[in-house]
């Protein structure tokens, strides 16, 4: 069965199982929860613009959305979580109209993932 674009976003971007718990999950145990290939996927990321090489070109932290995942679906309810998701799903739709060719993940300053520049004082 084929899950929704949000669903698999959930799963293999934000590390969050259907029922909103923090989990890992790569290519291979995604495959394995919906008893497809990984190349169906694959597809499956293509079909919905999730293919990770797509967020180095978009104005969108994934680093910074899936550690704010992780921390909710450890330590929120399923509740929380979820309402966690589907505003970053939004945040997300709102980001893919920025996709860029000429923007690249080295433009990112992953040691100030939330652009407080300070760090922690």
């Amino acid at each position: 069965m084929q899950p929704s674009a949000f669903e698999l976003f959930c799963m293999y971007h934000l590390g969050l199982t259907p029922a909103f718990r923090a989990k890992f999950f790569n290519l291979g145990s995604v495959a394995r929860h919906f008893g497809v290939p990984s190349s169906d996927v694959q597809q499956w990321l293509e079909e919905y613009r999730l293919q990770p090489e797509l967020f180095s070109h978009i104005d969108f932290n994934l680093a910074q959305a899936h550690a704010e995942a992780q921390e909710i679906g450890m330590f929120g309810t399923a509740g929380e979580t979820e309402q966690f998701a589907r505003k970053t799903w939004e945040r997300l739709q709102q980001a893919l109209p920025t996709y860029s060719e000429d923007k690249f993940f080295e433009d990112v300053d992953y040691d100030d993932l939330w652009g407080d520049k300070d760090g922690d004082k």
